[in-house]
């Protein structure tokens, strides 16, 4: 079996075990589709990582993910062999310090004019594939049963 890296999925698709090299699963895809689910329903991307002064781009693509779905839990940030790029200790961000909190609901609401109660919906759909442990994270059979898909 050939390897060409730890790069294993599009960069703004890719999952926070990925970034932090933790193991990963074949649910690892599943977090890519979600990824892909809002860029479908919005044309733009859910993570846009760049390169600041002070931190690489893939330490804002921690950020983005923690302002969008909340803190990393600590045992899962520092799990990975790249963990020590990204926090310190206690699972703080090392570069990075202040965030902006906004949820999923909020950016399709306020950024992509979607009615509140869908963007609700959207987002109660694309959390349960956007957690961040892979064993946390649902199958492809369960993320079809949501009941916005079938509205």
């Amino acid at each position: 079996r050939r390897v060409h890296g730890d790069n294993i999925q599009t960069r703004e698709y890719r999952s926070p075990e990925t970034l932090i090299g933790s193991s990963y699963e074949a649910n690892t895809d599943i977090w890519s589709l979600a990824c892909m689910v809002f860029e479908m329903l919005c044309s733009s991307f859910l993570f846009k990582p760049k390169k600041g002064a002070t931190y690489s781009k893939d330490e804002d693509h921690v950020a983005l993910m923690i302002e969008t779905l909340g803190p990393i839990p600590k045992g899962f940030a520092l799990s990975g062999k790249f963990s020590k790029d990204f926090f310190n200790r206690n699972g703080g961000m090392l570069n990075i310090k202040e965030f902006k909190e906004m949820p999923i609901n909020k950016i399709l609401h306020e950024e992509f004019e979607f009615e509140e109660k869908e963007a609700k919906e959207i987002e109660e759909f694309l959390l349960p594939m956007l957690q961040y442990e892979p064993k946390k994270r649902i199958s492809a059979q369960e993320a079809l049963k949501s009941p916005w898909l079938w509205n």
